[in-house]
């Protein structure tokens, strides 16, 4: 059954050094991610103080607003991330948060098999005191694994894609990415998924490559459609 507040994907949207909201910072940090191959941990406002790796499950009609990217949603992120499938998460121990008040939260303080789910919630306070909107998953561990086969990075538009696999390649073909020969590397076949704003829905596309050899780019990348 398709659900329109439902999705079968979480994502793990990045920021820059310093929880800066740069772009450029934001797109030089997913690269040392994906290059680390490991998502860390943080302690951040979590109960307990332990490491979690956190997620929303927002789906795509949220994020995006006729295919654009809905900017009211990236208050607190950049529209660069990850994204992992919600039943792996799952299946690893990640769970949804509970939001609550402060008062049921601080009973749960010393529970350490569900203290780090809690986010306190507060409906009186006028939006203060709501974080609702991100529909939080949290899995309680150091770092999670960064792989093509588990999981599609997010960009926020086609420009830093191109960016993406220009760097790649290059860096795959032992090119200086500021290197402007053309000729010096070739490209692989490309899959690109397109956020669209009607439910759940997911336009791929396949670019091309200019390599000889049959082998595909590693990774699935995601769109999200930023003009």
């Amino acid at each position: 059954m398709i659900r329109i507040d439902h999705c079968e994907n979480l994502i793990h949207f990045t920021k820059g050094e310093d929880k800066s909201l740069d772009y450029e910072s934001a797109y030089q940090n997913l690269k040392t991610i994906i290059k680390t191959g490991e998502l860390k941990g943080s302690n951040g406002m979590i109960l307990g103080g332990h490491n979690c790796v956190c997620y929303t499950e927002s789906p795509v009609r949220c994020l995006t607003n006729k295919g654009q990217l809905e900017s009211k949603y990236f208050s607190r992120y950049t529209p660069f991330g990850l994204q992992y499938c919600k039943k792996d998460v799952f299946r690893n121990g990640g769970r949804p948060v509970i939001y609550s008040t402060r008062d049921e939260a601080e009973k749960q303080r010393g529970n350490a098999d569900i203290n780090w789910r809690y986010v306190s919630y507060d409906p009186a306070m006028d939006g203060r005191l709501d974080f609702t909107w991100e529909r939080e998953w949290r899995i309680k561990k150091d770092s999670v694994p960064v792989r093509p086969d588990l999981v599609k990075l997010v960009f926020s538009s086609l420009v830093w894609i191109d960016r993406f696999i220009e760097e790649h390649e290059k860096e795959y073909h032992g090119v200086d990415i500021e290197d402007d020969c053309e000729e010096c590397y070739c490209t692989r076949e490309v899959t690109i998924m397109n956020f669209t704003d009607f439910l759940n829905n997911e336009e791929c596309e396949n670019l091309i490559g200019t390599c000889p050899n049959p082998d595909k780019f590693p990774w699935i990348l995601i769109n999200m459609n930023e003009k």
